[in-house]
């Protein structure tokens, strides 16, 4: 499943960051079905809950939303408070996701791709938890096992 999120910065990360609050993310992810979630979620997985997932950049932010705070974050899309370069957000959100986020998303539907790309992943607790049955999936039982052991030990850490 493909899944994109929009998401409004808001007064409390604007407060931290400086970035101004009328600020936009956008993060496109793929959920593999095959792997149970770790928390259970409604209907439909958020983008925190696909196994890969990528912030879409700004490009050519400051000509196409007409103002960049000085800051090295290319993944946040402001937009004035009044509105007016509200269209070019939208389309260089829209540019953003043709020219990187389908092809990502195309390239990453591969579930053998998929799963190159989360073992080169910093190893980790959603790491292993996401390779041990991506593995189980490809019948690769090495390295389930590999993987499962893995989790297991990190799982304990966390008191699970």
């Amino acid at each position: 499943t493909w899944v994109i999120s929009i998401n409004h910065i808001g007064n409390y990360y604007s407060e931290l960051s400086g970035w101004p609050a009328q600020s936009l993310n956008v993060t496109i992810g793929i959920y593999f079905d095959f792997i149970p979630p770790i928390i259970e979620f409604n209907k439909f997985p958020n983008h925190y809950d696909c196994q890969v997932q990528m912030e879409l950049c700004c490009l050519n932010e400051g000509e196409n939303t007409g103002y960049k705070p000085n800051r090295e974050k290319e993944t946040i899309w402001w937009f004035w408070s009044n509105g007016k370069n509200i269209e070019d957000v939208i389309n260089n959100i829209k540019y953003s996701f043709l020219k990187t986020g389908l092809p990502w998303l195309k390239k990453y539907s591969n579930i053998e791709r998929a799963f190159e790309k989360i073992e080169r992943e910093i190893n980790s607790y959603h790491k292993f938890y996401n390779a041990q049955f991506f593995a189980k999936h490809l019948k690769l039982w090495d390295k389930y096992e590999e993987y499962h052991q893995l989790f297991k030990a990190e799982a304990i850490k966390f008191g699970e």
